[in-house]
């Protein structure tokens, strides 16, 4: 748990299947709100960790050092100066590699954020689940064709290539509002990897789920986290979840 103030960020990992935890985070707290910051490592490119862990730190020490601007132009110029580190180095190595990008802050009752990729950004509010981001992979793609044409035959196994990356090059889609998300007390918002689509955004919420995120007073991430090992998948990806539960200070 990192805390500070009347703001509680719980955080938990897991490795999955994988060789390697190729997700990175960043948690900052500010006089006057709190920066988290999470990336997902790009599977299948070299050096994906890297780009995590290179756009996370930057992300936030970026947006640490631009206290004077507002807050979508610190959101900005943070993500300019991720990419161009994430870029800066694999030149450098003469390798390539990406990652996803959400960064979420939060200030008093708003809550602000930039993404780029498909780590969700959710909200649990009076039962019911949302997605507040964009999801920048082919998935979202099939999902409306198959919406719009009612087929369902859609080939949907490369439905998590994704759109839009950090990886040095110009960012085809970013998703930062430019108005704030108005918080309401009780709010539980959670972020995370895609490693957790599975359990939260694969159609309806099964009962044990939702009483997960019923269940206060728990360490929200935590038990997300221990909810994706036992699905007990073949093929699980990487999962970092962070959690906060807004109360009005």
């Amino acid at each position: 748990m990192i805390e500070e103030k009347t703001v509680k960020v719980n955080v938990a990992q897991w490795i999955g299947t994988r060789a390697r935890q190729e997700d990175a985070y960043a948690v900052r707290h500010f006089p006057h709100g709190t920066l988290v910051v999470v990336c997902d490592g790009m599977g299948g490119h070299a050096c994906g960790c890297k780009a995590a862990e290179i756009a996370s730190r930057s992300f936030s020490d970026c947006f640490d050092g631009a206290r004077g601007n507002s807050v979508p132009e610190r959101m900005r110029d943070a993500l300019k100066r991720a990419n161009q580190n994430v870029g800066e180095f694999f030149a450098k190595e003469g390798t390539y590699g990406g990652c996803t990008l959400l960064a979420v802050y939060l200030s008093s009752s708003v809550m602000w954020w930039t993404s780029v990729g498909d780590s969700p950004l959710l909200v649990w509010r009076r039962g019911r689940l949302m997605r507040l981001n964009a999801d920048h992979s082919l998935r979202a793609m099939y999902k409306q064709m198959i919406c719009d044409t009612g087929a369902s035959d859609v080939e949907i196994s490369q439905a998590h290539s994704l759109r839009s990356a950090v990886t040095g090059e110009k960012i085809p889609l970013v998703d930062a509002p430019p108005t704030p998300y108005l918080l309401l007390p009780g709010d539980r918002i959670i972020m995370g990897s895609d490693g957790m689509d599975d359990l939260l955004l694969n159609g309806a919420l099964p009962d044990t789920t939702r009483e997960i995120l019923n269940r206060r007073g728990s360490n929200l991430a935590v038990e997300l986290v221990k909810a994706c090992e036992e699905m007990d998948r073949l093929e699980a990806d990487n999962v970092t979840v962070l959690t906060v539960d807004y109360a009005t200070p």
